[in-house]
């Protein structure tokens, strides 16, 4: 947990790791590197953070701590859970593919430690999966999704297509926008939770 709340040095600190950790690697990535950049000296980093690790908890954490606030706007702003699911697809595969430094943190460089995984899937992660399953659980009430859906396996599920999503479009070479695949997201996950 940041130790300073003065948040210009921290956001440059921050915005710094991204970029140094997306281009060389968490583990090949220094201090001295992220400082570096920020234009900060090495010690400062350690008036917000006490270790490397410590930043890129922050990273995710700040990220999905966007979804989550975004995330429930978007659903408050509809009715139905149909159109909620499609404003969570949108949302998160716009929010992914708005940063690819950031999207290469979340999707690839966090998987490289159980460590870090248990981490994530303790905190934050827990709560988006908690808005997908609230959306199922209204489309069952609906009628719109099927009644023998299982509200967490089926959230589990949509996030895990959103995270695979999110994990193709960093790992290829082709310069396609994410957000344009949030349609057929949307019809495939349909065709799985409709009746």
């Amino acid at each position: 947990m940041a130790r300073n709340s003065d948040g210009t040095k921290r956001e440059a600190i921050l915005d710094a790791a991204v970029v140094e950790i997306a281009r060389h690697g968490y583990y090949q990535t220094t201090v001295a590197m992220i400082a570096r950049r920020a234009g900060v000296a090495d010690g400062t980093i350690y008036l917000y953070f006490s270790n490397k690790e410590e930043i890129l908890f922050s990273l995710f954490e700040s990220a999905m701590g966007r979804f989550i606030l975004e995330g429930r706007s978007q659903v408050d702003q509809v009715a139905t859970a149909t159109e909620k699911l499609g404003r969570i697809v949108e949302l998160h595969l716009t929010l992914v593919g708005k940063d690819r430094d950031l999207a290469i943190i979340s999707q690839v460089e966090l998987r490289h430690s159980l460590h870090f995984m248990d981490q994530i899937s303790r905190n934050q992660v827990g709560e988006y999966l908690a808005i997908i399953s609230q959306v199922v659980v209204q489309g069952v009430e609906e009628g719109t999704f099927r009644k023998d859906l299982d509200p967490v396996f089926a959230a589990k599920a949509i996030f895990g297509v959103l995270d695979e999503m999110a994990t193709d479009w960093v790992l290829s070479r082709k310069n396609k926008r994410l957000e344009s695949q949030a349609k057929s997201v949307v019809d495939f996950l349909l065709g799985g939770l409709s009746i």
